[in-house]
């Protein structure tokens, strides 16, 4: 197919514009707990589990079976201390989440 019939992939379709000429708004980004340990901003919850799936190379569906949480309020604001010495503050769940303009991984332990 080339041309007129050419299908653009779903992620790359732009989102058809209001009778007003805008387009529409995007969902807003939530922050989930995927599992034990990572949290990712995400639309729903088979977004998170997409979002590991995709930064860790794996099949769609590999994660259908992990427990996918929205975060807490008292988490998102909860600091997250660095590592390595001299163990400084990094920022918070909900800054990462604020900074983010797409579904993407925020944070994780080991």
């Amino acid at each position: 197919m080339c041309g007129k019939d050419e299908v653009m992939p779903i992620e790359n379709q732009i989102d058809d514009f209001e009778l007003n000429g805008s387009q529409p708004a995007r969902p807003a980004l939530l922050c989930f707990q995927v599992g034990d340990q990572d949290w990712v901003a995400a639309v729903d919850e088979a977004g998170a589990r997409q979002v590991l799936e995709e930064m860790n190379g794996e099949e769609p569906g590999t994660y259908h079976d992990w427990d996918v949480e929205l975060t807490s309020e008292s988490m998102l604001d909860k600091q997250w201390i660095d590592e390595d010495t001299p163990h400084a503050e990094c920022g918070c769940l909900r800054q990462w989440l604020a900074e983010a303009n797409e579904p993407t991984y925020l944070a994780g332990v080991e």
